[in-house]
């Protein structure tokens, strides 16, 4: 079945991009027979994907009854790996005092916390009450081009399904993104990523936005989108063990506090470009200390990757394992330096600058890491529009 699927799939897209096949009703065919296959992979899968809600208890306002308590609830989907185990993205659950997942047949159960790391934005969360199909996982990352159907649940539990391709892949040091042609549904943050073989090559992180909130009006709905991103399978595999064995992930310590560095362009109107991460403080005996890093330096470059912005910088370290040596590059007044450093490992299960506001309870906005991927990815894209001839969005 496998190479009859992929045999449609080079059918439509030759049908898509206008190619001749041939009779109008040969075209028609195929595609209802492409139809008909990734909806057996859907039926196959579809029992392994579940809604995730996330509540959070919110202060109650003065004055108020003491069982007038304010919930914030956060939906997503989630992904079955054990038969009691689920994957799904920390963005939807960071921060929750209940966890309760659905099952697509309507069994709803109560889940507990095993880990969660926000620098890949993935929580791992057991329900104890139910007995899910797990899904595999794919031998070989999803390569540019390759067919990819997306399978979650929308922000009302409903059942979604999307088929497209790997548009683009974001590289980063230690760190990787797909970007999908797929489409997105509010609640889709945590759904499967599958592959013509019907493994998981990713977990959707949606729109890089924060995950829909439940109580909100008809008139304020998002409306689907035509593009996502999602963590790939080589990354989203060794979180995972690492979640179930510990946790947690261990992340890279550099020992440094920075702050941005600007200059003012004379193209762009006045506007500001960032061009480093300034040091403010070196800790004694840390890595950055070893290579000779002191405060007032500006670190411009980490593994040959251009550093913008401090955000940048940190998230790169937090996402290397500890025991790496990594490559830095820094400005002291005119003089450019270079060294290499052994990454230890950070002290803190969460750092502070991903756990956002927590005063912001009722306009949650997404960690940091996701924020920061957003700026990146679009700011790509629009510089692919840019050479393409196209205009960016």
């Amino acid at each position: 079945m496998i190479a009859l699927l992929r045999s449609r799939l080079a059918v439509a897209a030759l049908v898509v991009g206008g190619a001749v096949l041939g009779s109008r009703a040969g075209a028609e065919g195929a595609l209802s027979a492409l139809q008909t296959d990734v909806d057996q992979i859907a039926r196959r899968a579809r029992s392994s994907v579940v809604t995730v809600y996330a509540h959070r208890f919110l202060p109650k306002q003065a004055n108020a009854p003491a069982a007038d308590r304010r919930v914030h609830t956060r939906v997503g989907s989630g992904v079955a790996v054990e038969e009691d185990v689920v994957l799904t993205t920390a963005s939807v659950v960071l921060g929750a005092d209940r966890l309760l997942v659905r099952t697509a047949n309507g069994l709803q159960g109560d889940a507990q916390l095993l880990g969660l790391d926000p620098i890949f934005n993935v929580a791992l969360l057991r329900v104890p009450q139910v007995r899910l199909p797990p899904l595999r996982f794919a031998t070989r990352p999803a390569g540019v081009g390759e067919w990819v159907i997306s399978l979650g649940t929308s922000y009302r539990a409903q059942p979604t399904q999307s088929v497209g391709n790997v548009a683009y892949r974001l590289l980063e040091p230690h760190q990787a993104l797909l970007q999908l042609t797929n489409t997105v549904y509010p609640g889709n943050s945590g759904a499967a990523a599958l592959n013509t073989r019907g493994e998981l090559v990713g977990i959707v992180q949606g729109e890089l936005a924060p995950p829909e909130p439940v109580n909100q009006d008809e008139a304020g709905e998002r409306r689907p989108s035509g593009v996502s991103f999602a963590l790939p399978v080589e990354t989203v595999r060794p979180v995972y063990e690492s979640l179930r064995r510990m946790g947690r992930v261990p992340h890279g310590f550099l020992g440094v506090t920075t702050r941005a560095a600007r200059v003012e362009s004379d193209v762009e109107g006045g506007q500001s470009t960032p061009i480093g991460a300034m040091v403010q403080v070196v800790v004694p005996g840390g890595p950055a200390d070893r290579a000779g890093i002191h405060s007032g330096d500006m670190i411009v470059a980490f593994q040959r990757e251009r550093v913008e912005y401090p955000e940048q910088l940190a998230r790169w370290v937090a996402g290397t394992l500890p025991g790496r040596r990594v490559e830095l590059v820094w400005v002291r007044g005119d003089v450019g330096m270079t060294a290499r450093t052994v990454l230890t490992e950070s002290a803190e299960t969460i750092p502070a600058w991903v756990a956002g506001d927590p005063e912001q309870a009722d306009a949650e906005r997404p960690p940091a890491r996701i924020a920061d991927l957003e700026k990146e990815i679009r700011r790509l894209s629009d510089e692919l529009a840019r050479l393409k001839g196209s205009r960016p969005r």
